[in-house]
């Protein structure tokens, strides 16, 4: 069966090189996962064409194609920037006051929709799945079927599903309801998800629901959570790469401490950093025995940087920052290494396994891959996992982490002081079960899992 994949992000990036097209393969697991599914068996993948110049289409070999949506500045403006995130994104995050509703923003929303739902038409051979991902095509699933399609047709929803007394702020309410019950499946990563949406689709459009099923306008559509996983056979293949090991060694004498923590985050204000940090201060405050035992190394990836919210996020944690080297610091030792840039994973290995724990506190996040790539990158299966009990991955990990609340500043406190303390056996046991859970529900389970045939 051939498999259309439609998602906002492309599988590769298009660079001219001496007169030639050169293609670097975007790093992000639906790609990892899907892309050599595509080579090898054939299919489409749609997406958005950011180079305004380029190609319209792209033939990676005889059977997979890449189809590319162009878009205009007025398009991306307001489709993406607008109303996907300054709309979708700080609602379904639960942040209301960042929540901007304008109605130009939906009016490029739809026509952007209907512009991926065309070339997903265009390209469409009977007999294949459509795997339509994220909150940025909601509508296409129902457009599709408009068109007339009638094969399955899978959506993936990989941020939180806002419950309804959220949902209801939102004058589009309905209309991206109804578009996404145009699919047959609907996946999320939690449970607590699937009833969030069962409970918007039964208070906003009256639809019965019944054991995860959603019965809306003469049809079944089934709701399934099923969290993404990483792909762990190239993580595993990075931690074991003699370059890698010898980066962490080299890096952590460097350091000249005894303990190292570790976060790796985009700079959002979803992910908490400015919590994290103040966990980090108090811990310094509450166990001064600590300090010049114990650095913390910060990436926060740029991201949305055209955005006010993210300038002024940028703004407060270098502030953060600033406030606790300058209270805590000493010549020789620096608290919190803090990079505001973009590492490769083939770094951001070295780093995981280097570090004696990670800290991942956001205040809400659909799933959280960070927390499975440094799991899965101790080989020695010796460090602690903390991580928030908002992310849609403390419901997986729960049995080898430490689950806190990013809000209370004395339980991250007590959570750093908790992994520095714990025995290296309990760090092996609590470890080892999570590196089981991460491996058997990997990237390759999620399609396999998700992409199920729908039940008669």
């Amino acid at each position: 069966m051939r498999l259309i994949v439609v998602s906002n992000r492309e599988p590769y990036r298009v660079e001219p090189s001496r007169g030639k097209v050169r293609l670097e393969k975007t790093v992000g697991g639906l790609v990892s996962a899907l892309e050599p599914v595509l080579r090898e068996y054939g299919g489409t993948w749609v997406c958005w064409g950011r180079k305004g110049k380029g190609p319209e289409e792209l033939r990676i070999n005889d059977r997979f194609l890449v189809k590319f949506v162009p878009l205009t500045s007025g398009d991306v403006s307001g489709y993406y920037y607008g109303f996907s995130n300054e709309t979708l994104w700080p609602l379904c995050h639960m942040f209301l006051t960042k929540t901007h509703f304008n109605s130009s923003f939906w009016t490029a929303y739809r026509r952007v929709n209907r512009k991926f739902a065309k070339a997903v038409a265009e390209v469409y051979v009977p007999g294949s799945k459509i795997l339509v991902n994220d909150y940025h095509l909601a509508l296409v699933p129902q457009l599709l079927r408009d068109a007339g399609i009638s094969d399955p047709i899978y959506l993936f929803w990989h941020i939180p599903f806002p419950p309804y007394f959220m949902m209801r702020f939102l004058p589009s309410r309905r209309e991206i309801l109804e578009g996404m019950l145009g699919s047959d499946v609907i996946g999320f990563h939690t449970q607590h998800y699937v009833e969030n949406f069962l409970e918007c689709v039964r208070e906003i459009l009256g639809a019965f629901s019944d054991n995860n099923t959603v019965y809306w306008n003469g049809r079944r559509i089934e709701v399934r959570a099923v969290p993404i996983g990483i792909d762990v056979e190239r993580w595993e293949r990075l931690a074991k790469d003699p370059k890698a090991v010898r980066y962490a060694n080299n890096l952590r004498k460097r350091m000249g401490v005894e303990f190292i923590g570790v976060g790796v985050d985009r700079l959002d204000y979803t992910k908490g950093l400015e919590e994290k940090f103040r966990g980090i201060g108090r811990f310094f405050e509450k166990y001064p025995s600590f300090r010049g035992r114990v650095s913390f190394v910060q990436i926060a990836a740029p991201t949305r940087t055209k955005l006010e919210e993210y300038i002024d996020i940028k703004r407060r944690t270098d502030e953060i920052v600033g406030m606790i080297e300058g209270r805590f610091g000493e010549p020789g030792w620096v608290p919190i290494y803090y990079y505001y840039k973009n590492y490769p994973d083939e770094r951001l290995v070295s780093l995981y396994m280097m570090a004696d724990f990670a800290l991942v506190t956001p205040i809400i996040d659909g799933l959280n891959l960070v927390s499975k790539e440094y799991v899965i990158s101790k080989t020695d299966e010796d460090g602690v996992l903390i991580v928030s009990e908002f992310a849609g991955v403390s419901l997986q990990l729960r049995e080898g982490a430490i689950i806190v609340n990013p809000f209370d500043e004395d339980e991250v406190a007590e959570a750093i002081y908790m992994a520095l303390k714990m025995k290296r056996s309990e760090r092996r046991e609590r470890m080892r079960a999570m590196r089981i859970v991460v491996r058997e529900k990997d990237i390759r389970w999620w399609v396999k899992e998700f992409l199920k045939d729908v039940s008669a």
